[in-house]
């Protein structure tokens, strides 16, 4: 039922373009499935592609969840009943900017585990959770009662940098022996009898090349078209891909030849509660939104970008045919300075695609069968001029150059930028009359063949074919700001605000039920959680009052330090850090409070213990290594943040100076590529990946074995870097580490607490808090609910009792997610705060949604015909 040439795709041997959607059905609740792909399908896709995270169906081990918001069987139930294929990727790694990759937190308790291989103790639980998984997917397949017609092998392997041919090999054969029968594909994965996809935005050429070379028999795809971008703490705006560029990218894929693009994302949805993840770098953690700047945004609503897709897609529709069985062909056209042109060719017809490379727009022509054809191309786009298409039994289009979004059997829309002009060349298989209002005109160029010359104003216009047998053929000649009319501004509705809150202390005491005692500090997974908050104390003496440092060796996550009950500062350097602190003589507490930010989703060190893993040292030291660093034999000094160009191997050195320290840690950019007095970096870390080889790489580091009394030598390798932000050296003693700890969960929502009310203006010290508020909402204020933490710090908040994300206040997010399907008319909503900042300007606001979606009706008065033919 579905088989594939070099061309396309075959869906019961009928030739198919792909045009998916990703829909992550676990970034957005069970309510909001049949609205999203509502309005995918409106938006002209056919298909909807899902990632399906192994942790968030398996939160604890032997522990399986597929009811409710984890459903996946009815989501793809969902697509067979809205006839929408489905490609299904269920790992077991997914990437997706999700904790650990959609692998469970607790596989890192698993000794000797070896993440993403053929290690034994890794395969024993795949194959647990195929067992789970797969059984779904084969019920849906298309071959069966569904509508899966493409199953993915892993995800990215090829990118992570260690081949495993066994690996691969296995995770098919196990699919196939869970009566998987769909086409297998792969993206940067490569295992035989799968289709091989690539992942990327831009130029396509490249990627096809990569294709035609490796493989004769397979259709070009795009598994994850990256038509927006995911946003991290602290980072910018990710909305640097304009819709204007997208539209330009989707057609250098048609004159690429692909003919299955999947848009990632289509909708990206929220990371609620903890799900968001941790890209390769040190502060690389995902926000809550996943947005992404796509066609529909977090809250389902219609962006440009789903117009222009939209337009696409009734383009590619119209074309199927020809899109699908296509060739690439020579192009001979002459044509101005930076216009080149690709062209494709098919028994349907043929696509001209001109791209303009210059900054400005462009007017010139084309020669098509003796007749010359006027073109207009913005800056910086591609035009597709279709030539030698029929329609219908009316007419064969010889050459037009305005776009349109397809030629039906009795009307078109031809459109193109506001004030512009273009052409269509068409030979008649029959007599028409021919109704042409100004400003547009036409001209007869033989007996049967007519030129037209549109005009794309700011009032639409009707040209008509009249013809002899009453029938009449009509096409719209618009501008493409009108076609983008049609929807409806967001209007605010409700600003839910002020809220009287109440406010409880979080109870940092560790003297009570839940408290473990420990040696030295645990991660995470080894403390048993999978995110949230935990608390870690412990006692130390001094001999004096005085100030020190204290050395944290291994940390991944931010920590708040508390030393004697009194909030000290917070660690944000992760991999290893230090604070100075002031101790009293004798007997000091230190406290400190770590909220897991999301484990690695895609490096090589996925699994990487989260929180404080290594007990904190006092009388410690830090330097930064970033300057007074020379090229061997040369004397001139230079700092990391402008490396000098190397040629060959010669080293790159620096030197530090050691007195009395026993212990070391390097943390940075390029430590995975340094020798320590000639020895290499024993790596705790290193986040480098084949898509990062070129440049600095983060890494951790302990040097204790080649630390020597003295002077220390450093040798680092240089080739391909320009510069490195980071790179931190961290001396301490191990006879002065801290060790006996408590450890406890903290900030749970359903512990008990002793709630007073909050005054206005309330001055507290930093100290982590609770907030509680209630407000009320009916769905007349808006179905589209955000909350604005305005003026708090860092933390998470809950509504009616869920959990829907971390909030941290250093942007780019400022608005978070409240699903309205959540709400009754009175609600609750519960801050935690970690600095215990006043919730005052805190604020929630209603809107309503946009109009339902509904095509634009042009209704023209025509005037009297210019001439007949």
């Amino acid at each position: 039922m579905i088989t594939y040439d070099q061309k396309s795709w075959k869906i019961q041997n009928q030739r198919i373009f792909i045009l998916s959607a990703a829909i992550h059905y676990f970034r957005l609740p069970r309510s909001e499935w049949g609205e999203v792909l509502d309005k995918a399908k409106a938006g002209g896709c056919n298909t909807i592609e899902t990632y399906i995270p192994w942790n968030f169906h398996e939160m604890n081990e032997g522990e399986w969840d597929f009811s409710g918001d984890k459903d996946v069987a009815h989501f793809f139930q969902l697509c067979a009943d809205k006839g929408l294929y489905v490609i299904a990727r269920p790992g077991p790694y997914i990437c997706a900017e999700w904790d650990f990759g959609g692998l469970p937190w607790w596989l890192s308790t698993k000794k000797g585990i070896q993440y993403r291989s053929s290690e034994p103790t890794f395969l024993q639980y795949v194959d647990k959770y195929f067992d789970q998984i797969i059984p779904i997917i084969d019920e849906f397949q298309l071959t069966k009662n569904g509508t899966v017609i493409m199953v993915q092998v892993e995800n990215e392997f090829q990118s992570y940098g260690k081949p495993d041919k066994q690996y691969m090999e296995y995770l098919r054969d196990g699919m196939i022996a869970r009566d998987i029968e769909v086409p297998f594909v792969t993206c940067y994965g490569a295992v035989d009898g799968a289709v091989e996809f690539r992942n990327f935005w831009s130029n396509s050429k490249h990627a096809a090349t990569i294709l035609d070379e490796r493989y004769t028999d397979q259709p070009k795809g795009v598994m994850e078209f990256w038509i927006g971008w995911f946003e991290q703490w602290g980072g910018n705006k990710a909305n640097q891909k304009t819709p204007e560029q997208l539209e330009r990218e989707c057609y250098q894929l048609l004159s690429n030849g692909y003919s299955a693009i999947n848009y990632y994302m289509y909708f990206g949805g929220t990371n609620f509660d903890h799900w968001g993840g941790r890209t390769s770098g040190e502060q690389t953690f995902s926000i809550t939104s996943y947005d992404y700047d796509v066609a529909l945004d977090e809250y389902l609503q219609p962006t440009k970008k789903y117009e222009v897709l939209k337009r696409y897609h009734a383009f590619v529709k119209w074309l199927e045919p020809l899109l699908t069985n296509a060739e690439q062909a020579s192009s001979d056209l002459k044509l101005p300075s930076d216009l080149t042109s690709q062209r494709i060719v098919s028994p349907y017809g043929e696509v001209t695609f001109i791209e303009n490379n210059r900054n400005e727009r462009i007017q010139s022509q084309v020669y098509h069968n003796h007749s010359l054809v006027p073109f207009t191309i913005e800056a910086n786009a591609v035009l597709p001029i279709v030539c030698n298409v029929n329609a219908g039994n009316y007419f064969k289009i010889e050459a037009l150059t305005g776009r349109t979004t397809g030629f039906g059997s009795d009307e078109a829309v031809v459109y193109q930028e506001e004030g512009q002009r273009s052409s269509l060349l068409l030979q008649l298989n029959r007599k028409a009359d021919i109704d042409c209002p100004l400003p547009n005109q036409f001209e007869l160029v033989e007996e049967d063949r007519i030129a037209f010359r549109f005009f794309h104003g700011s009032q639409p216009q009707t040209v008509q074919l009249l013809f002899e047998d009453g029938s009449t053929y009509c096409i719209s000649i618009v501008s493409r700001q009108s076609m983008e009319g049609n929807s409806v501004p967001l209007k605010k509705s409700t600003s839910i605000a002020p809220l009287k809150w109440e406010t409880a202390d979080e109870n940092l005491c560790f003297l009570r039920e839940g408290v473990k005692e420990v040696e030295k500090p645990l991660d995470f997974s080894s403390f048993g959680q999978f995110s949230g908050y935990l608390g870690y104390e412990s006692e130390f003496y001094s001999s004096e009052t005085k100030e020190t440092t204290i050395v944290f060796p291994r940390i991944e996550d931010p920590v708040m330090v508390f030393c004697n009950h009194q909030f000290v500062g917070k660690l944000s350097k992760l991999g290893a850090s230090s604070i100075d602190v002031s101790v009293k003589q004798g007997k000091n507490t230190l406290t400190c409070l770590v909220q897991n930010m999301g484990r690695y989703n895609f490096t090589q060190s996925i699994g990487e213990p989260k929180g404080i893993s290594e007990a904190p040292a006092l009388s410690g030291k830090h330097l930064s290594l970033l300057g007074n660093w020379q090229v061997e034999g040369c004397g001139v000094q230079h700092h990391l943040s402008q490396i000098p160009k190397i040629d060959g191997r010669i080293g790159f050195l620096s030197s530090f100076l050691n007195v009395g320290y026993d212990s070391a840690i390097l943390v940075g950019e390029g430590v995975s590529r340094v020798n320590v007095n000639g020895k290499p970096a024993k790596m705790l870390m290193d986040n480098q990946t084949a898509w990062g080889k070129s440049s600095a790489v983060y890494g951790v580091a302990d040097i204790s074995d080649a630390l020597k009394q003295g002077e220390n030598v450093l040798d680092l390798d240089v080739q391909n870097i320009s510069n490195i932000r980071r790179f931190d050296l961290y001396l301490f003693n191990e006879r002065e580490q801290i060790h006996g700890w408590k450890m406890k969960s903290c900030a749970q929502l359903h512990e008990e607490k002793k709630w007073t009310l909050s005054e206005n203006g309330d001055k507290q010290s930093v100290y982590p808090r609770w907030y509680k508020g209630h407000f009320s909402w009916t769905p007349d204020q808006g179905t589209i609910v955000k909350v604005r933490f305005n003026h708090l710090s860092k933390g998470c908040f809950w509504v009616n009792g869920q959990c829907l994300g971390r909030y941290w206040n250093i942007g780019p997010q400022e608005d978070y997610k409240i699903p309205a399907s959540l709400l009754a008319e009175q609600n609750e909503i519960v801050i935690f705060d970690e600095e215990g900042l006043m919730p005052n300007d805190v604020v929630i606001h209603s809107y309503t949604a946009f109009a339902p979606l509904q095509e634009k009706q042009f209704v023209i008065n025509l005037p009297t015909s210019q001439k007949i033919l």
